[in-house]
């Protein structure tokens, strides 16, 4: 007498399934590593280039509106090589209120970040001066350098310099931003500014 054969999987049988499943699971495993650090890549380009959008449009605004001065004994734009201070309004979404007119100061800080430094524009003195307020711009800036364009005057002709203390803007303003990632790089912006003064 025969006994019938019971239905089932051998242990052979059951281990090459373990193994494939195992295969599979590892490559699932391998893709969703590779989709995950391939999205966070994605996502922090896409915080670099915002950021960098964000400070292009934010720059632009203030140097092209950069206000002349009153007093020519009181230089209100004062630049060097590596920092900027003038009077400007600033952009409707900046923490300003109610006073939109600003004196404005950009510049780097010790940690290699682009600041934006200001405080409301008084036009009398206050025995109490406004504490100023500050927005990074951008982080990991290896390098800020500021060059002026200036008029012919005096027998001198029109070109870049490095220093500008007046009351009146510079034909254009040049910024150059280095990154201390080689990668990440950014044109000069050029700035002509648009305001003069109401006697010209």
């Amino acid at each position: 007498m025969r006994w019938p054969r019971q239905a089932g999987f051998t242990l052979l049988e059951t281990l090459v399934a373990l193994l494939v499943l195992g295969l599979v699971v590892a490559g699932l495993a391998q893709g969703l590593r590779f989709g995950l650090g391939a999205w966070d890549r994605q996502a922090r380009a896409i915080d670099r280039d915002g950021a960098l959008d964000a400070t292009d449009r934010t720059l632009r605004h203030l140097l092209a509106g950069m206000a002349p001065g009153s007093d020519p004994r009181a230089p209100s734009i004062v630049g060097t090589a590596d920092r900027l201070t003038f009077i400007a309004k600033l952009p409707m979404g900046a923490q300003a209120a109610p006073i939109r007119l600003s004196d404005v100061a950009i510049g780097l800080d010790g940690a290699h970040r682009l600041i934006l430094r200001w405080t409301p524009h008084l036009h009398v003195q206050s025995f109490v001066p406004p504490a100023p307020r500050q927005a990074v711009l951008l982080t990991d800036v290896a390098a800020l350098r500021f060059a002026y364009y200036r008029p012919p005057s005096g027998g001198q002709a029109a070109g870049w310099v490095d220093i500008w203390q007046a009351i009146d803007p510079p034909i254009l303003v040049r910024v150059h931003i280095a990154f201390s990632d080689a990668a990440r790089h950014w044109p000069d912006l050029i700035v002509a500014p648009m305001r003069q003064r109401d006697d010209e």
